[in-house]
């Protein structure tokens, strides 16, 4: 065989093979970013509502995969300070993929999510998605989403 063919056929299998099982990024977008030589990146601004009061910190964590998700080893971690009943952050230069986030309103910024006697949290939180489970936190499937090359806002609402 023709080794600039042989070359050539290989790259394809080799990039063919590399797609995202699942479905993550859309073929397209994949194949011409690595046409470019490089992988598509993506801007997510998280938009966070109805917070209770413009006091303490949110502490955010986003996660790029389920084993990440359930023991809480975020991608990244960010700790934003609340002047505002709406908070915007921006996590730049994130690979196409699947992610999922978790925030909490560290109202007395101790750090910690607080709970009252019964452990019912006492300060506000929220889960991409807005997933909600009334006895736990949901499940990496239900918080998870797609992101897309370019910028993509996801809004939460914590009231």
């Amino acid at each position: 065989m023709n080794t600039k063919r042989f070359i050539a056929l290989a790259g394809a299998l080799a990039a063919t093979l590399a797609l995202p099982i699942g479905g993550s990024a859309k073929a397209s977008e994949f194949l011409a970013a690595q046409s470019q030589g490089g992988a598509a990146h993506a801007k997510l601004v998280l938009r966070i509502e109805g917070l209770p009061s413009s006091d303490g910190q949110l502490l955010i964590g986003l996660y790029d995969a389920e084993d990440g998700y359930k023991t809480d080893q975020e991608l990244i971690g960010k700790t934003v300070k609340v002047d505002d009943t709406v908070v915007e952050v921006v996590f730049d230069n994130l690979l196409v993929g699947r992610y999922a986030f978790k925030v909490f309103h560290d109202e007395n910024s101790d750090g910690e999510l607080n709970t009252n006697f019964m452990g019912i949290p006492s300060e506000s939180y929220g889960f991409s998605n807005n997933a909600s489970d009334p006895f736990s936190a949901p499940e990496w499937k239900e918080t998870r989403f797609s992101l897309p090359r370019g910028r993509m806002t996801q809004t939460i609402d914590l009231s």
